[in-house]
């Protein structure tokens, strides 16, 4: 697959995303569009300043096989993005995961927004998937109810695992558990999500918690809590093995989500929400870099 440094619109005008672009090895015509996957990372406290640019390479071959576009944007606060890690609102103590989630989403919504316009793109045919902080941050873009998105795909989203360095404690639980409710509450594009019975940031207990709170308040979600995956389950898009335990599902929900004509939600977005994401259109590039 052919490999591209990009670099992208984000929230902030002054902190630009530096982003990794994947294409298949040559596209069917000239003139074909893509549909797009942009792909969300995770975040660790202790090397987001240090961190490489996100590759995720599995994962995004998997989609590229698939005939995909993946973008892998690198959000504000980490590597060579850099800037303040404006996702992080709170503490452990007393953490605000609806905000976190939502200032993430921020920068997803920019990329997507730019990534839309590119004459190589299917504007039509494009779907988030997170990892981790990252799933988190795709869901609270689902709030917002975009109608340029047909799904989202959570692999183990979340935030505040492993709560001062303990395995299988989050920090703020009932926050996060209330964050997704509100989150839900005017989601209403198809979430695919993927959870490992032995995740210890976010254990099938919280998973399930979060999908029954999800649904509960008006949201679409399939979950499904796979098998143990090596010796620690939320590392299940990290590598090729992944995808014998949750590759024939998303294979059968992206048969749906991207043959739908059913996907518009410019109608039914609340107000509220459709003021959480004020569109960029912001269209310059650093030269050598396409």
């Amino acid at each position: 697959m052919r490999e591209q440094l990009w670099i992208v619109p984000g929230a902030d005008a002054a902190y630009p995303l530096r982003a990794t672009l994947f294409r298949p090895p040559a596209s069917p015509s000239p003139k074909a569009r893509l549909p797009l996957v942009v792909i969300n990372h995770g975040t660790d406290d202790n090397t987001r300043l240090s961190v490489s640019m996100p590759v995720y390479y599995w994962l995004s071959r998997w989609f590229v096989e698939r005939g995909f576009a993946v973008l892998l944007p690198q959000r504000r606060g980490h590597g060579a993005t850099g800037g303040p890690l404006a996702e992080a609102v709170g503490n452990c103590a007393n953490p605000d995961h609806l905000r976190s989630g939502l200032e993430a989403a921020k920068d997803i919504n920019a990329a997507v927004t730019f990534m839309r316009q590119q004459p190589f793109i299917d504007e039509q045919q494009v779907i988030a998937v997170g990892v981790s902080s990252g799933g988190w941050a795709s869901l609270a873009l689902a709030s917002a109810q975009p109608d340029s998105l047909r799904a989202i795909v959570n692999f183990a989203g979340g935030r505040g695992g492993h709560a001062n360095g303990e395995r299988l404690q989050i920090c703020g639980e009932s926050n996060l558990i209330s964050a997704t409710a509100a989150y839900a509450a005017s989601a209403r594009i198809p979430t695919r999500w993927y959870y490992s019975r032995n995740d210890s940031f976010f254990p099938p207990r919280i998973a399930k918690a979060l999908a029954k709170t999800w649904r509960e308040a008006g949201g679409h979600v399939e979950l499904s809590v796979i098998k143990p995956y090596g010796s620690e389950g939320h590392r299940i898009a990290d590598d090729r093995a992944g995808w014998d335990l949750w590759g024939t599902s998303l294979d059968r929900f992206l048969a749906q989500v991207m043959q739908s004509d059913t996907v518009d939600n410019k109608d039914s977005m609340p107000e509220q929400h459709a003021a959480r994401f004020p569109i960029v259109l912001q269209e310059t590039r650093v030269p050598g870099l396409r």
